[in-house]
């Protein structure tokens, strides 16, 4: 789980955490012994930390792209991850986790991504296929989307 992504904010509050694990958890239920990663940058480790209060191993991790690269190790190991798990979920929107996803499909393994409000990589929902789940709530009032439709290059 992408917290900044999936929250929409580079400096998410412990409530809006909170409110993020409320939704995801309601989009996917999850059931008790899975093995849950949250990530978010280490300026928000505090907030995560506190505001998922669900059962979770927690990354944080400097730079750009931080919680990106921190959740990217907890499924580098694909073949390893093949062998023991059914079904993967990723809670974010970023194109970085398109190559994993690809390629836990390839080996498999059910995966599903749960796209942010706002911020969701064309590659990544062409990776995940089918597999999307939203979390069905608008965009705030002040965010203009100019783009209704989308389309795929071919």
């Amino acid at each position: 789980m992408d917290i900044e992504n999936m929250v929409g904010s580079s400096a998410p509050t412990r409530s809006e955490v909170a409110q993020i694990e409320r939704r995801i958890c309601a989009a996917v239920q999850p059931c008790a012994g899975d093995h849950t990663v949250v990530a978010a940058s280490h300026h928000n480790a505090l907030a995560m930390s506190l505001g998922w209060t669900g059962t979770a191993q927690r990354k944080w991790r400097s730079g750009i792209d931080g919680a990106d690269l921190a959740l990217l190790e907890a499924v580098a190991d694909i073949p390893w991850i093949a062998e023991r798990y059914r079904r993967v979920v990723i809670a974010s929107g970023d194109h970085a986790f398109t190559f994993a996803v690809a390629s836990l499909r390839a080996a498999g393994v059910e995966v599903i991504v749960i796209r942010p409000d706002i911020g969701f990589s064309s590659a990544l929902r062409r990776a995940a296929g089918p597999n999307v789940v939203s979390l069905g709530s608008r965009p705030p009032a002040n965010v203009v989307n100019l783009f209704t439709h989308t389309k795929d290059a071919a």
